[in-house]
């Protein structure tokens, strides 16, 4: 077939073999189209990385994908090469990028999404361009030269996509994503999806071995091959996308699978978190527009990647029954649940998939004309906290809810997300709709009595998870 096509024919070849994962390996097709000739096709829209919801600079993605070494006859073999046509001597390839430039202002959804672009432009032309040189490059085109501003979104952007995968699907693990939305967290249903994880009470990963699996492995060239057939020799990064292993199976850091798998999530929402801190710090520095609009998005992902967070660690914690040894997955010493509140017009609802709420329950109001009231006296020393409110934000309704304390209303919001993030639109309580408010620097003493107020909207009945006061630094 590779010699049977016209030499004005271009064939384009997803950057791995299955649909945009936060991480794959590169297809190994590339190495054997000697005579046709390939096109690149990766994604800047992020289909699977947080639809630019969460921030997820993919510049070194790019580069690692262009410059993956295929040791064609155990030569040095990039891909780059491949794709201009120095490796078999041909006519070049070429590249190509589902970008998804919409009508929005922004051109794809966020100001700072635009980096992806850039950074896809550069290393299409010149791939051996250095993906921190080309975000700093783009930063100062877009938001001036003040070296803070630079050094910041640098920062934060070259730090984005490890955390997004480390709170979502480390090791290689694939996606354990709505299978709908492609947003929020749905891990059950990834267990046998079209992309798997395999994910078993006492295993994880999917055997793509010669020996023992799919094969896969052995469609590479042979030194890549055997890289990939070796449990210990394979990229601890794609560690479960080409093997299948029992959660005690020991890391090169002395970790074992699920206690990775427990730590990862909590350092990648950390990581969310700490941009909020970081992005305030340049607030005179940015004008207020663009200000205002990173840091909302911000704000967004540092709750989803909670969300995600303890989706994916409640999942593993009572599918395996390990325990995380730093006794956090389960435990939260600041959170109240909604269903433990004294409910006036709200009743409780079981949650589907249960990973999605915070004990598998949420409260919804009795109907959409029923304005439901959750009140709870609070048990916590006096202090300064930022109050963390999450909620489910569904596409059908657009409700608010105010707070109070011992009667003074501190905040109130509305259900809108549908029309300030460009998100999959979620008509159900589930990963993809829950969301969270934090209202910062709130005093409050024990004895002190927080009322949350639900005012329902359509069919999106003010449905809330839980709250939590967090002393200042402290992420839930």
């Amino acid at each position: 077939m590779d010699d049977a096509v016209d030499e004005n024919v271009v064939i384009q070849i997803k950057n791995g073999p299955i649909d945009f994962q936060v991480r794959e390996p590169v297809s190994s097709i590339f190495s054997h189209l000697t005579h046709a000739r390939p096109v690149l096709e990766i994604q800047v829209t992020q289909e699977y990385l947080g639809q630019q919801c969460h921030l997820a600079y993919l510049g070194p993605m790019y580069k690692e994908i262009i410059g993956f070494d295929f040791a064609i006859n155990n030569e040095t073999s990039p891909l780059s090469a491949i794709l201009n046509g120095q490796e078999f001597n041909r006519r070049p390839g070429g590249y190509a990028a589902v970008v998804n430039v919409g009508l929005d202002e922004t051109w794809l959804g966020s100001h700072l999404a635009m980096s992806n672009l850039y950074a896809y432009g550069h290393l299409a032309w010149d791939p051996s361009s250095c993906p921190e040189e080309l975000i700093r490059a783009w930063t100062r085109l877009t938001f001036g030269h003040d070296e803070d501003v630079i050094e910041t979104i640098s920062t934060m952007s070259m730090t984005s996509w490890p955390a997004y995968e480390n709170y979502t699907a480390p090791l290689g693990l694939l996606s354990m994503i709505d299978s709908t939305s492609h947003f929020g967290p749905d891990p059950a249903s990834r267990v046998h999806s079209s992309i798997p994880t395999r994910a078993y009470p006492r295993s994880i990963g999917i055997d793509r071995t010669v020996r023992n699996g799919s094969a896969y492995a052995g469609q590479y060239p042979q030194r890549v091959a055997e890289m990939y057939e070796n449990v210990e020799t394979t990229p601890e990064e794609l560690l479960l996308f080409f093997h299948h292993v029992p959660y005690s199976h020991q890391l090169s850091s002395g970790s074992t699978v699920i206690q990775y798998l427990y730590d990862a999530h909590y350092a990648g929402s950390q990581t969310a978190h700490d941009y909020i801190g970081m992005w305030i710090s340049l607030k005179d520095k940015i004008d207020r527009e663009r200000y205002e609009h990173i840091l909302y998005r911000l704000e967004f992902q540092a709750g989803h990647s909670l969300v995600w967070r303890d989706a994916i660690n409640n999942f593993f914690r009572s599918l395996t029954g390990i325990p995380d040894e730093a006794g956090r997955v389960g435990n939260h010493t600041w959170r109240i649940e909604a269903e433990d509140m004294e409910l006036d017009g709200y009743t409780i609802q079981d949650v589907h998939p249960i990973v999605s709420a915070s004990r598998g329950r949420a409260i919804v109001t009795a109907s959409n004309t029923t304005i439901g009231t959750a009140t709870a006296t609070l048990d916590f020393p006096t202090n300064e906290y930022d109050l963390a409110i999450n909620y489910f934000d569904l596409a059908s309704g657009n409700s608010t809810w105010e707070v109070f304390i011992n009667g003074e209303s501190v905040s109130q919001w509305s259900g809108d997300a549908e029309s300030k993030l460009g998100y999959a639109p979620a008509r159900s309580i589930n990963g993809v709709s829950a969301t969270r408010v934090t209202i910062r620097n709130i005093t409050v003493s024990g004895g002190d009595v927080i009322r949350i107020e639900g005012t329902p909207s359509g069919e999106e009945l003010a449905p809330l998870d839980y709250i939590s006061l967090l002393p200042l630094c402290v992420v839930d």
